[in-house]
């Protein structure tokens, strides 16, 4: 699954840079967007891991009935994954670098402070130095501003959301017409319909408590609070260090 969109194609006047700008803004983003292409395919589903902790499990084991499961239960995030691929690196552009990291580091009389723009600088700007040395801040500002972005996706009323809870109660109603065949014989129609609209309430209500789970579940991935699998620190600092 492609998660990174085409890189933008931009013209830079041949001249050192002491800001992180063209190619340093659009590379970095997309390498942090293709670092957490697994860490989301896990949070939604991976059969290794502990099913309270995969979203798209939870919804196949606790909202659909056995006999119309899907084999592949990612499949009902398909709506989420297209809408994030449209949005994903606008928005973690966005996160990264008009929003914390910009401008440059120079005094009020254009004096770079010690380590600025490379390799260590103490103060915030948008230089690659200044980067590492707020890496652990950078690293935040990339699990808040995807987790941030794939909440709005899975919010209730969005449009991915609506896709996926028709989905949903499509298999749902499936998996149920056996069993309200077998009430026909004994059973109202009144009485049945009634049964069907509370339970269509109660799928709804369960896929709305799911999906609140998106967030704790992503920072179970990354490792917990002190996100250690989605920090990658050394061989994100040597990438962000190779611009100037």
């Amino acid at each position: 699954m492609q998660l990174i969109l085409p890189v933008l194609s931009l013209l830079l006047a041949l001249v050192a840079v002491t800001a992180c700008e063209g190619d340093c803004i659009v590379n970095i983003t997309n390498e942090y967007l293709n670092r957490y292409e697994n860490i989301l395919l896990t949070t939604l589903q991976n059969l290794e891991s502990t099913p309270q902790f995969v979203i798209a499990t939870q919804i196949s084991e606790q909202l659909v009935p056995a006999a119309s499961r899907r084999e592949n239960p990612i499949v009902y995030f398909a709506p989420v994954l297209q809408a994030y691929n449209i949005s994903a690196y606008n928005s973690l552009e966005k996160a990264i670098f008009p929003s914390y990291f910009h401008g440059k580091c120079q005094d009020a009389n254009g004096v770079n402070p010690p380590g600025c723009p490379n390799p260590d600088c103490p103060k915030v700007c948008g230089t690659p130095g200044s980067m590492v040395h707020f890496y652990p801040t950078l690293v935040r500002i990339v699990f808040d501003g995807t987790t941030d972005l794939l909440a709005n996706l899975t919010a209730p009323g969005s449009k991915p959301y609506n896709q996926i809870k028709q989905t949903v109660l499509a298999d749902v109603n499936k998996g149920q017409k056996k069993r309200m065949e077998n009430l026909s014989r004994i059973m109202p129609l009144r009485n049945r319909a009634a049964i069907q609209a509370r339970s269509t309430h109660s799928i709804q209500q369960g896929l709305k408590n799911i999906m609140k789970q998106l967030r704790p579940t992503m920072l179970e991935t990354c490792g917990g609070s002190n996100l250690s699998f989605c920090s990658w620190e050394q061989p994100m600092k040597e990438f962000i260090l190779q611009y100037p």
